[in-house]
């Protein structure tokens, strides 16, 4: 009986160490999968920041684009209009001129420069709208390609 009792004590006690093996290895795994778990949920949630941030910025990007957008495309209707009044007036005077003239050949010379006059100021004003409005896009596109080169910049570093 002696010998049973000891091969009893001796399997309680195998037992109890593979017990507390077990217990001591199934602890450090848990632990090392909430570890994980705590891992990938911050890096989740520092992700879910980081799109909002983006996504934000993104928005603020576009708004600015439309403030420009909106300002610029005022100054050019108000330079419009400005061209439009300065030539009704001019009109104006040219008819007033004309209907003055006393002979053909003062109207033909008159005609001939108002026209001339004309076409020049034409070219003039023409190129000053259009740099004005290759300016305005490239103004208003200005903050949207800052915040695309932002965005390829930050998918270049976290590929690498």
């Amino acid at each position: 009986m002696a010998a049973s009792k000891e091969a009893v004590e001796t399997v309680v006690k195998a037992s109890s160490d593979a017990a507390a093996k077990g217990y001591d290895k199934a602890v450090a795994i848990s632990k090392e999968q909430v570890e994980a778990a705590v891992k990938a949920q911050t890096a989740a949630y520092k992700g879910y920041e980081d799109v909002l941030s983006q996504a934000k910025e993104n928005v603020e990007a576009f708004v600015k684009a439309g403030t420009i957008l909106t300002k610029g495309l005022q100054d050019i209707t108000k330079a419009f209009v400005g061209l439009t009044q300065a030539s009704i007036e001019e009109q104006v005077a040219a008819s007033k001129a004309l209907l003055g003239v006393k002979s053909l050949q003062e109207f033909i010379d008159l005609q001939t420069d108002l026209t001339k006059s004309g076409v020049d100021k034409l070219v003039t004003e023409s190129t000053l709208l259009a740099e004005q409005s290759v300016k305005l896009v490239e103004e208003t596109l200005a903050p949207i390609n800052d915040r695309v080169t932002a965005t390829v910049d930050k998918l270049v570093k976290a590929a690498a």
